[in-house]
């Protein structure tokens, strides 16, 4: 009887643990991916993933390629992260890391009413 009431609060135990780890992981949604070629030549595509923590918290992770003239193949010319973050009711935080650049952050503070999420989708999505 012993061992079946330790066994039966062991298994509850790592029940309840391994809910409370899989919570927060469900919580961080895709809401947007796609692919895009800038210029009119098609020189240039873009890829990305947009990451929604929160209505306050987003994060764009985009791979940037090059259309190599000799082999007319895509290849990878640098990655970037943007991060969209409210961190006061009037201010968003809009950060972009890009690998492989001399000055690799892009820091600015903008003076906004809206939501990370809503900010992402009136005015950051506009310039892709």
């Amino acid at each position: 009887m012993n061992k079946n009431i330790f066994l039966i609060l062991s298994v509850l135990f790592m029940f309840f643990v391994g809910f409370q780890f899989a919570e927060p992981a469900a919580a961080v949604k895709v809401v947007d991916h796609g692919t895009k070629y800038i210029d009119s030549a098609n020189h240039v595509k873009v890829v990305w993933k947009t990451y929604q923590y929160n209505n306050n918290f987003l994060k764009v992770y985009a791979n940037h390629y090059y259309k190599n003239p000799n082999t007319k193949k895509y290849e990878l010319n640098f990655n970037s992260v943007t991060t969209l973050k409210k961190i006061t009711k009037t201010t968003l935080k809009y950060e972009e890391t890009r690998k492989q650049f001399v000055n690799p952050v892009d820091l600015h503070y903008v003076k906004t009413k809206l939501t990370a999420a809503q900010y992402y989708w009136r005015i950051y999505k506009k310039y892709w």
